[in-house]
């Protein structure tokens, strides 16, 4: 049913208004005889009137952040709130240069903003100098991504692959120079979409307490790139009393954290901790786990298109599980229903081959993820 008046509802109510006029001298069925006079100034004024029914539907829809979409959720939101929509953001990493030998080696600088770029041709521009001394062999430098996006979070280096960041885009001041990422670039976001701008709207007034652990990881969200917060308080072994310190842990949607994102979030904190009460922020640890199904299907179902979807919620449980055995289990039975939810799988218990059980991080900081390339079908 539609939520506002059409075309063809106005010009109907035209006509059973000239119709079920007392004493009318005019034929009511010549306003069915297209080109006549009351035709077109029946029809106009359906015209008019379905534009003015939809634009009041549209504003309407607009007044509510449940129903704005776009640009009527920014200004719902910002009016009622202050929260403005984040956009793209780029992905950070640390980058680490060296080179073979110090006998060798002359002093040089690679200057910030000098440009490394990883397998597959995405750009990072370092962040500060690199200094190098006559004895230098090694320098840790963070970096920034050219580009803003998720596509900017690279894997780490891996030199039986080589992927990950492999190569100066100009030659450096020591051609023996060479750089690598140990860790995934993290942090890279594209815009938000209305559903995460809603949901981080939503966690704003439960969190105008400051303060309160809620508080610290909708304050760590804040910041751009990270999707994953999780506060735990640290208790003293003896009584089980707080300490006086928060441990928090931060991630990216893949579970990663970098030097820069960790700074941004306890640069963030000031205005959302206790003033004294020390948060201790860190990265996570991801653990990538495997999973391996065995799929039937319905006849006169795409089967690969069914593949690619069951990879697709596969990959989706895991990606905003929080770090430790509390609350980021994998559990076994959120990834049956997950794949029974896409058209024309058939799916028994068997049909999830691998994990055999519900997966539990082995730590308070580890983070459970699953990449689609260890998705397999058997």
């Amino acid at each position: 049913m539609s939520l506002f008046a059409s075309r063809a509802d106005l010009f109907s109510i035209g006509r059973r208004a000239i119709a079920s006029t007392p004493g009318i001298r005019i034929n009511p069925a010549v306003v069915d005889i297209p080109g006549s006079d009351l035709n077109l100034a029946v029809g106009t004024d359906a015209v008019i009137g379905e534009e003015v029914s939809t634009r009041g539907a549209a504003a309407m829809r607009g007044a509510f952040a449940e129903t704005a979409r776009q640009s009527q959720l920014d200004r719902v939101i910002y009016d009622r709130s202050g929260l403005t929509r984040f956009g793209a953001t780029p992905a950070h990493v640390d980058l680490v240069l060296s080179r073979p030998s110090p006998s060798v080696a002359t002093p040089g600088v690679v200057d910030s903003g000098s440009v490394v770029q990883a397998a597959d041709g995405t750009q990072f521009a370092l962040d500060t100098d690199a200094v190098f001394h006559d004895a230098t062999t090694t320098v840790t430098v963070a970096a920034t991504s050219v580009l803003s996006g998720a596509d900017q979070n690279v894997p780490a280096y891996d030199p039986t692959t080589g992927m990950g960041i492999v190569a100066f885009s100009s030659t450096p001041f020591d051609t023996t120079l060479t750089v690598h990422n140990p860790d995934s670039a993290a942090g890279g976001t594209d815009a938000e979409s209305d559903i995460e701008y809603l949901g981080r709207y939503r966690g704003f007034f439960p969190t105008l307490s400051r303060g309160v652990l809620g508080a610290i990881e909708y304050g760590a969200k804040q910041v751009p790139g990270v999707v994953v917060a999780t506060a735990t308080e640290i208790l003293n072994p003896q009584g089980g009393f707080p300490a006086g310190i928060v441990q928090l842990v931060i991630g990216d949607r893949s579970g990663n954290a970098t030097s820069a994102m960790i700074q941004a979030v306890s640069d963030k904190l000031l205005s959302y901790r206790a003033g004294g009460m020390p948060v201790v922020v860190s990265g996570g640890t991801v653990f990538f786990q495997s999973v391996t199904w065995a799929l039937a299907f319905q006849t006169g179902f795409d089967e690969d298109l069914a593949t690619a979807r069951v990879r697709a919620v596969t990959v989706a449980v895991s990606q905003f599980l929080a770090p430790g055995p509390d609350n980021g289990v994998l559990y076994r039975s959120s990834l049956l229903a997950a794949a029974k939810a896409v058209p024309g799988v058939i799916l028994s218990d068997a049909s999830l081959v691998y994990p055999l059980g519900d997966v539990v991080p082995t730590d308070p900081t580890q983070m459970i993820r699953v990449l689609p390339t260890s998705v397999t079908f058997q």
